[in-house]
This record gives C-alpha cells, structure tokens and sequence, in this order.
C-alpha cells in the first residue's frame, strides 16, 4: 500500500508472522491488524478451524484479506477500528484464548497500543490463561514499548525475529 510490507507471505519462513502463532490451540482468537490474513492462515494451517475474528479498518487490505481467507470459514472479517473493538467487547463480555495485536498506520505502531487503557482492556478480554503477542518493531522505542507492557501483564516472554520483536503476555 504506502510502501509497508503486509502479512501475504505466509510462506516467508523469515517473516515474523510465525513467531505470532500461539503453542498450543486457541479455541478462540482475536487478529488486531488482521492485514492480509497471514496470522490466520498460519494458525488454520497448524491447527486446523480455530473460531478467529481478524479486525482491520483498512478497506483496501480486508478486500486482500477476504480474497486471500475465502476458503477458511471460521475466520470472521471485521472493519473496524481496533481499540473500539476491544472496549465494545469488553462491553458485551467477549472473551478469547488468544489475541495478536499488530496494528501499525503504515511505518507507526498505531498511537495507543501500549496505553494502559487499551492494554487493561485487552486483558480483560483474554480468558484466564489466554495469551497474547505483540508485534513491535524493533526501533528507538521500543524498550520503552515492552516495559509499559509489562506494566500490565506479569508474564512476558520477548522473541526476536529479523527487526521486529514479538512480545508474549499471559492474563
């Protein structure tokens, strides 16, 4: 799109999208900065139909993502924007095993990701035990960025993958 690379290459095996598939099968997952669909793909083809909800705002990348998901039934596509769809689930009680939080503006980590507001509310929708992963990249900031995500959740585990650091959490 502006020049920033988006999740297509599922079959990258330097691609740090593989550092985002959980261990062990959700029964439910969260795709904050769903993108074109990488994650889902990755986590369908490890584990088979796993009841996902990939949210992104951009039209343009979910008309990528729709095209690139069509044969996976259990991957629900949201627009929308992702900090209001995590405080509307919080709202109705929504609850998942795990969720992956990659949601950039193109270059920028989307302002926000790692307030405590968002970071609470993403906790809250993690079932016990649930898990997620952060994508950050690695970049003057980001040092800064884990430690307000440890702020919140106590256990991080940090995975290094090319220029990007993928962040694990647990509720």
């Amino acid at each position: 799109m502006d020049g920033t690379v988006q999740s297509v290459l599922a079959d990258d095996p330097f691609g740090y999208w593989h550092a985002m598939v959980p261990g062990l099968r959700p029964r439910r997952a969260l795709l904050l900065g769903l993108g074109a669909g990488t994650v889902a793909r990755l986590i369908h083809e490890r584990f088979g139909p796993v009841r996902t909800v990939g949210v992104d705002d951009d039209p343009a990348v979910l008309s990528v993502a729709r095209n690139a998901l069509a044969d996976l039934s259990d991957v629900e596509i949201v627009e929308a924007d992702a900090f209001r769809y995590v405080e509307e689930g919080v709202a109705v009680g929504e609850r998942f095993d795990y969720v992956a939080v990659d949601v950039y503006r193109g270059a920028r980590l989307a302002h926000g990701v790692v307030g405590r507001p968002f970071l609470k509310a993403l906790k809250t929708l993690l079932q016990p035990r649930g898990q997620a992963a952060f994508n950050l990249f690695l970049e003057r900031r980001a040092a800064d960025r884990v430690r307000r995500i440890e702020r919140v959740f106590s256990h991080v585990e940090r995975r290094m993958v090319g220029k990007n650091v993928i962040v694990w959490v647990r509720a």
